[in-house]
Order: C-alpha cells, then sequence, then structure tokens
C-alpha cells in the first residue's frame, strides 16, 4: 500500500494544473474574505427592522427589493424634510410594504410622470409616490395635492397604501393643528416644522404598542449584521476552496483511471492487494492533498485579521481540512468509477457549481420551496455554512457536528469506492 501512495503522490506533484489549484484557491479564498461588505450583504440579514432603502438615482430598478413579497414603493422625494421622513418611516413599518426612497432636489411633477410611465413597462413594482418641495406647506393646510400617488398594479394592497398615507397626512394635520400651524406659507412653515415633529412622537408614543409572538426560526441563530457578513464571505471562501479540493481530487483519480487504462490495478492485484487496500490508498493521497491544500491555506491566512473571518485561525483551518476531506474523497470516487479523464473533469465541475449553489453559498436560500431546501442539506458546504453559524454563536457544539458529518460522508464514499472498483474489475 505505501507504494501505490508514493507513486500516486510522485504523479500528483508532476501534474501542473494540481499546483495551479493548490496555489490559487487558498489565495482567492483568503483574499474574499478581506473584503468589507457589510452593507452590500444585507440583503442576507432576516432582520424585520422597519427601514427605508436608498436609491441613488430615479433609474434605478426597485423589482431587486421584492425578495420578501412586500409591496414595493419608489418614492420620489423632491421635499427631503423631516415630515417627510416621518411619512415615509410610518410607511415602512408596515411589514408590508417595502419602501425604496430617491433623494431627487428640483424634480417636478411633470418629469415624476415620465419616470413613472418608464417605469411601469421596465420596472415592477407595487406604487409610486411622489412628494413635491411644498410638501410641508401643503400637507399641514391639509391640501388635497400634498403628494401623488401612482398605482402601478393590480395588488388589493393598494388600498391598505391609501389608507396608512391618509392616516399619516391625518396625524400631520392634527399635530399642526396642536401647534396653531394651520395655515402657513412656506418660510412659516419651516419655523413650525420642529414642533409638529416633536408632536407627532408624542402622538406615537401615548397610541398603544402591539407586540406580535411568532414562532422562532429554528435556522435563525440571532447574527447580526457584521456575523451575517463574516458567514457571507466564508460561504464565498468555502465555494473557492471546494474549486481546489474538487479538481485536486480529480487530479490524484487521473493516476487510478491511468493505471485502470495501462492494467497496472489488475498486475496490483495480482501482488495480493484488494480493491479495499487499493482504494484506502488513494484515499490516504486524497487527504494529504486535502492537508496540503489547508496548510497553504493556513499560511495565507495570516493576511487576514480574524476578525473578518469571526472566529481564531484554527477552527478556520480546522473546518477548511474537513470540507476537504470530504471533496477530495467524492471527487476521487467520481473519476475511479467514471473511469475517464474528460468525464471526470466535467462531473468534478458539476459537482461544484451545483453544490455550492444547492448550499446557499452564493445565495440565500431563505425563499426557495422546501424541495431544494430538503436537497441542499444533502451537500456538504450546507453543514459548514451551519458550522459557521454556530461557532459565530459561540456554540461548542459545532466541531462534534463537523466531525459526525465527515465521517458519515467517508462511510458512504469508501463504501461506494470499494464496491465500485471491484465491480469494474470484475467487468473487464
Amino acid at each position: 500500500m505505501s507504494t501505490i501512495i508514493k507513486s500516486t503522490l510522485k504523479l500528483t506533484l508532476r501534474n501542473k494544473g494540481f499546483w495551479f489549484f493548490l496555489i490559487i484557491t487558498p489565495l482567492l479564498s483568503v483574499l474574499i474574505l478581506n473584503i468589507n461588505q457589510d452593507n452590500n450583504l444585507a440583503y442576507y440579514s432576516k432582520d424585520d427592522a422597519p427601514n427605508i432603502s436608498e436609491l441613488s438615482n430615479t433609474d434605478d430598478k426597485v423589482a431587486y427589493y421584492r425578495g420578501g413579497g412586500e409591496y414595493v414603493i419608489k418614492v420620489y422625494d423632491a421635499c427631503q424634510s423631516e415630515l417627510s421622513e416621518y411619512l415615509l418611516n410610518k410607511l415602512a413599518e408596515n411589514n408590508m410594504f417595502k419602501v425604496c426612497r430617491v433623494k431627487a432636489d428640483g424634480l417636478t411633477k411633470e418629469e415624476v410622470d415620465l419616470c413613472v410611465e418608464n417605469d411601469g413597462i421596465n420596472d415592477r413594482m407595487g406604487a409610486a409616490i411622489y412628494l413635491d418641495e411644498s410638501f410641508n406647506q401643503k400637507s399641514i393646510n391639509n391640501e388635497d395635492n400634498a403628494l401623488t400617488v401612482y398605482i402601478l398594479s393590480d395588488d388589493e394592497r393598494e388600498k391598505l397604501l391609501i389608507y396608512e398615507v391618509g392616516q399619516c397626512l391625518g396625524r400631520i394635520q392634527a399635530a399642526a393643528t396642536m401647534v396653531g400651524a394651520t395655515t402657513m406659507d412656506a418660510d412659516t412653515t419651516m419655523g413650525v416644522e420642529g414642533n409638529i415633529i416633536e408632536t407627532l412622537r408624542e402622538m406615537d408614543a401615548a397610541l398603544p404598542k402591539e407586540e406580535a409572538s411568532l414562532p422562532k426560526d429554528e435556522s435563525d441563530n440571532g447574527l447580526t449584521a457584521h456575523q451575517i457578513s463574516q458567514k457571507t464571505l466564508m460561504g464565498y471562501a468555502f465555494a473557492f476552496m471546494t474549486l481546489g479540493f474538487v479538481f485536486c481530487g480529480i487530479i490524484v483519480a487521473h493516476t487510478a483511471i491511468k493505471e485502470q487504462k495501462d492494467m497496472v490495478l489488475t498486475r496490483i492485484k495480482l501482488s495480493g492487494i484488494g480493491s479495499y487496500e487499493y482504494f484506502a490508498a488513494k484515499l490516504i493521497v486524497s487527504i494529504i492533498v486535502s492537508m496540503m491544500l489547508t496548510a497553504i491555506l493556513g499560511i495565507c491566512s495570516f493576511l487576514v485579521d480574524t476578525d473578518a473571518m469571526g472566529m481564531n485561525r484554527l477552527e478556520f483551518i480546522g473546518m477548511i481540512f474537513l470540507l476537504g476531506i470530504i471533496f477530495c474523497s467524492i471527487s476521487l470516487l467520481l473519476g475511479s468509477l467514471m473511469g475517464n479523464v474528460m468525464s471526470a473533469n466535467v462531473a468534478a465541475f458539476t459537482l461544484w457549481s451545483l453544490s455550492s449553489m444547492l448550499a446557499g453559498l452564493y445565495f440565500p436560500l431563505d425563499y426557495t420551496t422546501k424541495a431544494i431546501k430538503t436537497l441542499s442539506y444533502i451537500m456538504p458546504q450546507k453543514w459548514f455554512v451551519d458550522g459557521t453559524e454556530m461557532i459565530l454563536t459561540d456554540d461548542n457544539k459545532a466541531f462534534f457536528m463537523l466531525l459526525c458529518v465527515t465521517v458519515a460522508y467517508l462511510v458512504i464514499i469508501i463504501s461506494l469506492g470499494s464496491v465500485g472498483i471491484k465491480f469494474k474489475s470484475s467487468e473487464e
């Protein structure tokens, strides 16, 4: 068996592709961890706190904000006052709505009409709202054209939107009456706006507080926004490292394929070594390759601060090593069973891309079907992403779970690999 291990290692180390994946994938994994993306990865968050999504210009699409099925409202805010901010925040507090605001100084209603006409064709939203520069004065004076609402869908929630807007305007007018500001010009309105806002806050504080008790989502570990960013970047790092492990494992499998075609495997069996011992030797080489990749990653990891990883360096390296053992072994299994180099390479790429996608490394699976969520638990990366969450929340059972998962996969791989090689040999 030691002779098989040594010869396989020599053939593997002579392969230029092996050195490419050995060096490049750990480096890319470390570089992705160095990216500061706390804000841009906010869509992974399950935080239900009300907020207004800011758009950079009037042409920005809001269809991308429909992830949770909310009624999306695009707001053209030419006023940008405390009163307009109050109105939009009250709308955002309703979980049925998603408020996306573009701050547009000097935007006229005619220009908004053209924008809405274009959005009705090229974008997807429930409604649009235009707040012109005189919103403060018109809302305080109870004028009919304080704002303009454009209904752009057949969603029944439009009625709720109209009701909520009317309620907000009613509060503003009531607060204006309380401070004695009912018929104001633009200059006077600016002077009393602060008093009206303070009165509105007092009115809201006097309202009964509604508390909703929802069933706890077992998949939600209560991560902070920064921890969600750490988890997401760790998923990207897993994707790059998986690519390296998969193709390094396939390169080890190439030696087994070549030995089968050149009848080397037959001569090995004549020496008294069986299918189990042969596959075990190849598996040991795969584990050694995993150690080499992990060692390179360990060296590169000193370029990253531990705060970016959310865990200490040993925990990070340990997780990567266990993940590497699984994927190097799976690639070895695929290559050995297929018996063809090109088919093995295609299978390796398919394994990497599909498993990473179904495990949720590229995008969250919160709103996918139950079948896809169930299928994701077959993918090894899913368990390691869950393990990352456990480590970020100081759960000490994370590594025990990952060890159990690794052992389970190895048992299946060893069983299928030895039986598969024995079956192929009997066919030949």
